[in-house]
């Protein structure tokens, strides 16, 4: 891919290490606040969370991979 006006080619796309990297930060924070929760029913509930964004940055990262590769191939 090139920028029209300048005609050189241009990156993009997201980085799948530092997208897996802010999954690991995020659910490493929701860990740390269920630690700190004295009840367990609020600490199985941040869990839950914490899985969830987990799995959600795990998907963006895929598409983001399959977006640059199909960008590549055009």
């Amino acid at each position: 891919m090139t920028d029209t006006k300048k005609n050189v080619p241009v990156s993009g796309g997201v980085n799948p290490v530092m997208a897996a990297v802010a999954g690991a930060v995020v659910a490493g924070v929701a860990v740390a606040g269920a630690m700190a929760m004295s009840n367990q029913d609020n600490q199985e509930k941040v869990k839950a969370v914490a899985n969830t964004v987990v799995d959600k940055a795990q998907k963006l990262e895929t598409i983001a991979k399959n977006a640059v590769d199909d960008v590549k191939n055009i």
